[in-house]
């Protein structure tokens, strides 16, 4: 069935030259001569794109424009009047308008401009719904209370700018909920990831403030950073507690009123950036011991987020394990398979210390290695077979991690990337660890 049009115009004749002329082109429309009869109308009907004039009796069409886009946001509305000028247009299309168009109307390019508006409408609206099939992507699925609590808590903070800060264990998520808030903030921008603990220290700041060509050997061109990449876009710092104290500074700076300094330049670049970052860490240990300013966090800190662990909310296992059975099985390009019960008690009983992504190594592991339909007990890994059994300390949290780095390296051959892989963690965190690990040695 095509769109529905209706013409709002204090011009009797007007209107009905204009449904006339959209009539023939299989459009539904339907007119009005009176403001006050629109919106009665307009409560009760939908329609797909409104037409209206801007100087009429009683009201005038950009108030018109605020009050519908008040009852129906994603409304297509074009505004043509008789009295054209530059300061009416600018206020129709901050007001969202998607056209203006001065009289007298020549109605083939009024037919052009409404398929357009009808295209734009749906294009948006097909947007929308990808980007609320990506909010309900792995960071988010499942019914338990803490994981419908974060997807309100997105919902709510999405639209504003404010800076986020997102913390929770490796593994749980905390990219995939960065990028469901930008996707659901409509920034036109990119959404540019920084893993701050995985680029060298001596190359962090060109890559982020970006260059001017010999600012350095080796400079021979301008180079953007990824700030500048991220412009009318969200800024993702995950690992924020490993940014060199420095780097904290200009970062701190950067944010006071968004704007930097490339290296090599004198002139300041000014960026519209929303920022969210992210850190695995205690975040207020890491003020206390000094690894991350205080001045910073709090810049940091206007909204915060914490995802809770997979081991606090179990209830969502059998969800997620659905989520990633189909997901994993087109990926590969293998049947779909089933879980049985008894495994499933195992991964209901596993602490899942590396939390959703650890969980999603082990299903594709699974999958891979069951040459039936139905994934049973023996073809998840030991660990996970045994429960706590054999990842439990009687020590410390560091303890216990680097038995787990310990293992997964004896298991892999001493093959980080793999190691990395079953642990749930990038390798470049893995490294990270591994040269913590000797320091402490």
């Amino acid at each position: 069935m095509k769109e529905k049009i209706f013409i709002l115009d204090d011009e009797e004749n007007m209107v009905e030259v204009i449904k006339t002329a959209l009539e023939e082109e299989g459009y539904r429309v339907k007119g009005f001569t009176s403001p006050v009869d629109f919106l009665s109308s307009f409560e009760e009907e939908d329609c797909d794109l409104l037409i209206t004039d801007i100087r009429m009796m009683g009201m005038d069409g950009i108030e018109i424009l605020r009050k519908v886009k008040e009852i129906e946001p994603d409304l297509a509305v074009i505004l043509i009047t008789a009295y054209p000028s530059f300061e009416t247009a600018l206020e129709a299309l901050r007001g969202g308008a998607v056209d203006y168009i001065p009289k007298p109307l020549e109605m083939e390019e009024l037919k052009w401009r409404v398929k357009y508006a009808l295209e734009n409408r749906k294009i948006r609206r097909e947007v929308k719904e990808l980007r609320k099939f990506y909010f309900e992507d792995v960071a988010l699925i499942g019914e338990s209370p803490a994981i419908a609590e974060l997807k309100e808590i997105i919902r709510k903070i999405a639209p504003v700018d404010s800076s986020v800060l997102i913390t929770g264990e490796s593994g749980v998520g905390k990219e995939l909920v960065a990028r469901a808030i930008h996707l659901l903030s409509g920034r036109q921008g990119n959404f540019v990831p920084v893993n701050c603990g995985a680029i060298p220290e001596n190359l962090l700041e060109s890559e982020l403030f970006g260059y001017r060509k010999g600012a350095f050997t080796g400079a021979t061109r301008d180079k953007e950073g990824l700030v500048g990449a991220a412009d009318k876009g969200t800024l993702f710092l995950d690992e924020i507690t490993d940014l060199p104290p420095h780097l904290q500074v200009k970062l701190l700076r950067f944010l006071q009123d968004m704007e930097f300094i490339p290296l090599g330049d004198t002139k300041p670049k000014k960026v519209n950036v929303r920022v969210i970052a992210a850190t695995n860490k205690d975040v207020e240990t890491e003020v206390r011991e000094g690894r991350l300013r205080e001045d910073l966090y709090y810049r940091l800190n206007v909204i915060r987020i914490h995802i809770p662990p997979l081991r606090e909310r179990k209830e969502d296992i059998p969800l997620l394990v659905e989520y990633f059975l189909e997901r994993l099985s087109s990926k590969l390009g293998l049947p779909r398979k089933k879980v049985s019960e008894r495994a499933m008690e195992h991964l209901l009983q596993y602490p899942w210390p590396g939390n959703v992504r650890e969980l999603e190594n082990v299903l594709e592991r699974a999958i891979i290695l069951c040459d039936g339909n139905v994934i049973r007990p023996l073809h998840l890994p030991a660990h996970v077979r045994e429960g706590r059994k054999d990842i439990r300390a009687n020590g410390t949290l560091e303890d216990m991690e680097k038995k787990l780095i310990e293992r997964a390296l004896k298991e892999t051959g001493g093959n980080i990337p793999k190691a990395a892989r079953r642990l749930g963690i990038h390798p470049s965190t893995l490294y990270r660890k591994l040269k913590k690990m000797r320091r402490r040695e």
